[in-house]
C-alpha cells in the first residue's frame, strides 16, 4: 500500500551520561526525572545510565540509591501526592521483576531491589542494577521504574556504550563542559539529543523521534504536518507568453495563405 504513510515511534533503550556530579543533588534530581517519572513509562525516559568511575561517581550512586528508595508508588489521589503512580498493569509491573531477575542472573549487581507494594496491582517501586562488565544483557526498552547503570573510564569510552544500542531515541548527558556536549551531538546515535536536562518532557515546538529502531525517520511534533500532508510543487504565470528565443527545431513563422 504505498499511498499509506508509515510514521513510526518505536521508543528506545535511551543513555544518560554522568560525567560530572558536582552538584549532586541536581544530577541526583536530573537522573531521577529522566528514568522514573511516570514509573518510567515514557519512551524518551533513560533505561541505561553511564557513570564516570571514581569517588565522585560511587557518592552520586550512593546518593542516587538513597532518595531513589525513598520513592513510594501511590494512587493519584493520595495525600501526600506520589512521585509515581502504577505501571498500566499488573502484567506490566511483573515484566519489570522478570527483567530484573534476568539481568541478576547474569550477573548484574543489584543496587536498589524493586519491589510490588501490593499483589496483583502495578505498583512497583524503582530499580537500580549495575551491569558493568556483564554481556548478554538484551538490548530492549523494559517500559518502567528500572535504571541499568554501567562504569566507565573516559568521555570516548561513556559515547560507546552510549550508542551500543540498536535504538536511537534520546540521549543525555550531565556534565559542565561544553565541549563535550558538542562531541556528543556529532557522535551520538540518536534523535534527541541533552545536555543537563532530563530526557523527558520532550517539547512539542522542537522535532521528536529517533534512528535504527527507533523510528523511520518520520518525526513527529513541529515535524508532524510532514507526515499528514504531502509536498506540492507549482508553476506559475499571471500571462501566457510566446519565449522570446523558441527551442531549436520551432519553427512560428506565418504561412502565407495560398
Amino acid at each position: 500500500q504505498p499511498e499509506k504513510i508509515l510514521a513510526l515511534e518505536m521508543g528506545g533503550n535511551n543513555p544518560l551520561i554522568i560525567e560530572d556530579a558536582a552538584n549532586m543533588d541536581a544530577a541526583v534530581h536530573l537522573t531521577l526525572q529522566s528514568a522514573f517519572i511516570t514509573a518510567g513509562q515514557r519512551c524518551t525516559c533513560a533505561r541505561r545510565l553511564l557513570v564516570k568511575q571514581g569517588a565522585q561517581g560511587d557518592a552520586f550512586l550512593a546518593r542516587l540509591v538513597d532518595v531513589a528508595g525513598r520513592l513510594q508508588p501511590g494512587r493519584w489521589d493520595d495525600d501526600p501526592q506520589p512521585f509515581i503512580g502504577g505501571l498500566i498493569s499488573a502484567q506490566a509491573a511483573q515484566h519489570v521483576m522478570e527483567a530484573w531477575r534476568q539481568r541478576e542472573a547474569l550477573g548484574g549487581r543489584t543496587l536498589l531491589v524493586p519491589r510490588k507494594v501490593k499483589e496483583g496491582t502495578s505498583l512497583l517501586t524503582p530499580g537500580i542494577i549495575e551491569l558493568t562488565g556483564v554481556t548478554d544483557v538484551p538490548d530492549e526498552e523494559v517500559f518502567g521504574p528500572l535504571l541499568n547503570v554501567w562504569r566507565y573510564a573516559h568521555f570516548d569510552e561513556a559515547i560507546r556504550l552510549a550508542n551500543n544500542t540498536r535504538f536511537g531515541l534520546s540521549c543525555g548527558l550531565v556534565s559542565t563542559d561544553r565541549a563535550q556536549f558538542e562531541q556528543l551531538l556529532l557522535e551520538a546515535r540518536a534523535g534527541i539529543v541533552n545536555w543537563n536536562k532530563p530526557l523527558t518532557g520532550a517539547a512539542s515546538t522542537a522535532p521528536f523521534g529517533g534512528v535504527g529502531a527507533s523510528g523511520n525517520h518520520r518525526p513527529s511534533a513541529w515535524y508532524a504536518a510532514d507526515y499528514c500532508a504531502w509536498p506540492m510543487a507549482s508553476l506559475e504565470s499571471p500571462e501566457l507568453t510566446l519565449p522570446a528565443t523558441l527551442s531549436p527545431g520551432l519553427d512560428f513563422s506565418r504561412r502565407e495563405a495560398v
